[in-house]
C-alpha cells in the first residue's frame, strides 16, 4: 500500500512537472523526491514518469493514478477538516462550481450569511458547466455543482437534486438592431453565441428552432466564461439564449435587454450535483443549504422535486 507522503509527493511532481520545481514546494532535496517517486514505482510496479531533459512527464499509468491519487488525498484533508469541525472548529475549505445562474442570482444572498457563520474557511467558486468541471468534481477538488442540469444521465456515483426550474431569454445588448423581431424565424441570420451548455453545440440551437420546423443558425462562436459572453454580448450585435437570471440582474442595466419572442423558450432545470457516496463537510452542506435555502425564497419550492 502506498504511503501517504509517497502519494503527496507523486502529485507535487505531477502537477509541476518538474523534480526540481516540486522538490522546491516541498521543502526536500532533489535526491530525497527522486528516491520517493522510485520508492513508490516500485510498489505499483509500473513507471509513472517519463524523464526528460527539461522536466517528465506522466506515462499513461501514471496519468490514471493521478486521478486516484488526488482524489485520495482530497478526501484525506476533507476528512481532517470534518473532523476538525465536529469538534467546534469553523476552519477549513470549501470549493464549488456555479453556472452563471445561481451566481447571479443566490450567490451573493448565500455567500453574506455564510461568511457571518463560518468566516474562517477559505473558499473556492469556479465558474463552469457540468461537463466543464466534472473532473474536478469526480476526483474531490470541488464539494459539488450548482447549474443547469447536465443534458447525458448521471452515473450512480452522483447524486442529483433539483433546485428550481428556469426559464430562457434571447439576450442581446441595449438598442440593438433586431430588438422589434418578435420571433425566432426573424433572428435565423444573426450572429449567434453558445455558451457550451452541450457538449455538442448545435444541440443549444436543434431543441430550440428545429422543433419549430426551422432550420438552426450556424454557430461560430463559444463562450463559456461569463465575462466573454457579457464583453461579446455588450459590445456586438451577437445573440445568445441565456437564463432569465441574466435578464433580471440589476448588475447588467442599461447594458443588456431580452429580445421578446412569441415562442416558448425551453431552459434546463437547476440542479444541485454532488458524489453519492460521500458526504459534505459541515461547512460545504451549511453553504449548500444557504443557497438551497436563497433559491426556495426566489423560485419556491420546485414542484416535483
Amino acid at each position: 500500500m502506498p504511503k501517504l507522503h509517497h502519494l503527496r509527493n507523486f502529485v507535487a511532481v505531477a502537477r509541476a512537472r518538474s523534480l526540481r520545481s516540486a522538490a522546491r514546494s516541498l521543502g526536500l532535496t532533489q535526491p530525497a523526491l527522486t528516491r520517493s517517486v522510485r520508492e513508490l514505482e516500485a510498489e505499483l510496479g509500473v513507471a509513472l514518469f517519463q524523464r526528460h531533459a527539461r522536466g517528465v512527464s506522466l506515462t499513461v499509468a501514471g496519468e490514471r493514478f493521478l486521478l486516484r491519487a488526488q482524489a485520495a488525498l482530497e478526501e484525506l484533508r476533507r476528512g481532517s477538516e470534518e473532523a476538525a469541525q465536529a469538534r467546534g472548529e469553523m476552519q477549513g475549505h470549501v470549493a464549488v462550481a456555479l453556472s452563471s445562474a445561481p451566481v447571479l442570482s443566490l450567490l451573493a444572498r448565500a455567500y453574506a450569511q455564510f461568511r457571518r457563520d463560518w468566516p474562517d474557511v477559505h473558499l473556492r467558486f469556479v465558474e463552469g458547466l457540468f461537463p466543464a468541471v466534472e473532473p474536478a468534481l469526480r476526483d474531490g477538488r470541488l464539494d459539488f455543482y450548482l447549474g443547469p442540469r447536465p443534458e447525458r444521465q448521471l452515473s450512480a456515483s452522483y447524486q442529483v437534486a433539483l433546485v428550481h426550474r428556469n426559464e430562457r431569454v434571447v439576450l442581446a445588448r441595449r438598442d440593438h438592431p433586431l430588438r422589434s423581431a418578435g420571433s425566432l424565424q426573424a433572428l435565423l441570420e444573426a450572429d449567434w453565441i453558445v455558451t457550451g451548455l452541450r457538449e455538442r453545440r448545435e444541440e443549444e440551437f436543434e431543441e430550440q428552432f428545429s422543433a419549430l420546423g426551422l432550420r438552426s443558425p450556424r454557430v461560430v462562436t463559444v463562450a463559456e466564461s461569463l465575462m466573454a459572453l457579457l464583453a461579446l454580448l455588450a459590445s456586438s450585435d451577437a445573440l445568445a439564449f441565456l437564463p432569465r437570471q441574466w435578464a433580471d440582474t440589476p448588475l447588467f442595466n442599461g447594458v443588456l435587454e431580452p429580445i421578446a419572442v412569441r415562442e416558448s423558450l425551453m431552459a434546463p432545470d437547476i440542479v444541485q450535483v454532488t458524489r453519492a457516496a460521500l458526504p459534505l463537510t459541515p461547512a460545504a452542506e451549511r453553504l449548500s443549504m444557504l443557497l438551497l435555502r436563497a433559491a426556495v425564497h426566489d423560485f419556491g419550492e420546485p414542484a416535483g422535486a
